[in-house]
């Protein structure tokens, strides 16, 4: 059976091309459903740890909501949210759910659970779920998964494309046209193909700025990395390559990711031993990086207890 296609005013803490099922394929998926008036009823602990415990594993976790791109970024102040939300989404009454729920799509693009309740016990069901998913790698932000019935002369280039091979698939969609003549119809293609592409890259940039700019340091690390590394001898990946050797002498960035990295020994931690015996490490590493992003997240959401 088909399933209702995911969508998003905006997608927040994502880099990349908006999250499609096409997109996602191979990989398990759950669609999180809340709103942002009463956060305490979301979860929120149960989906961070399911992050953090899965994602390896293959599962992807998109939470929705109908609340706008600006309600979810007073949420994310509060609530350090690591995984992709969509705002300003229609897609509960699309899918039949309700204000909160969960709906557990398996590797092959199939309904594999659904509740309406946003923190029943899920673990069996990930470990059955996540079973033959592909290890998260790859990603949005180099991945374009376009619906075009290819030509002969394109069908390397799209599939370069989907695997997330940007530059090879600029070469073969370039070579095409620097011919002179040939086939009108194909050119046509790769012309399209490169102007999208185009599109995908100057949109990932922006969105990486946009995760700077928030904080989300890791999150545009990372990709600003897997970027310059495809695009590294390719014109368009000079301002990538710029933005990451600029951020590789800005102190305050550099700063921001060995935060972070403690950040998140200190989250792993806490899932292991519990609150008390990690609160004098919480706030020693509040003090030693006062002025980060991490260190915010550690004095709202972990040292204020929100997650009880």
């Amino acid at each position: 059976m088909d399933l209702p296609s995911l969508q998003a005013d905006k997608w927040l803490n994502w880099v990349g091309e908006d999250p499609t099922l096409k997109g996602l394929k191979g990989r398990a998926v759950m669609l999180h459903f809340f709103v942002c008036e009463k956060p305490g009823s979301a979860n929120w602990l149960g989906m961070i740890r399911f992050h953090r415990d899965f994602t390896d594993r293959g599962l992807v976790i998109l939470a929705v909501t109908p609340d706008s791109a600006s309600a979810v970024k007073d949420l994310l102040e509060r609530y350090p949210l690591p995984f992709a939300i969509g705002t300003g989404s229609a897609m509960a009454s699309r899918w039949k759910m309700g204000t909160y729920g969960q709906v557990l799509i398996d590797y092959q693009g199939e309904e594999f659970y659904r509740t309406a309740a946003s923190s029943g016990v899920w673990n069996g069901k990930l470990r059955r779920c996540v079973n033959g998913s592909r290890p998260a790698g790859g990603a949005a932000h180099r991945q374009l998964t376009l619906s075009l019935e290819p030509l002969r002369g394109t069908k390397r280039a799209l599939e370069a494309l989907r695997n997330g091979d940007l530059a090879q698939a600029l070469g073969y969609l370039e070579a095409i046209l620097a011919k002179e003549g040939g086939d009108g119809e194909l050119r046509a293609e790769a012309q399209l193909l490169v102007d999208q592409t185009h599109e995908h890259l100057a949109r990932a940039l922006r969105q990486i700025e946009e995760n700077l700019a928030a904080g989300e340091a890791v999150l545009a690390q990372a990709a600003l990395e897997a970027l310059s590394k495809d695009l590294k001898r390719h014109p368009k990946g000079r301002p990538f390559l710029e933005l990451a050797a600029r951020l590789k002498g800005d102190e305050g960035h550099q700063m921001e990711l060995k935060a972070a990295e403690v950040y998140d020994r200190l989250v792993e931690s806490f899932f292991r031993m519990g609150y008390a015996k990690n609160e004098k490490r919480f706030n020693d590493m509040v003090f030693e990086f006062s002025a980060t992003r991490a260190a915010e997240k550690m004095r709202n959401y972990w040292l204020g207890m929100l997650w009880k």
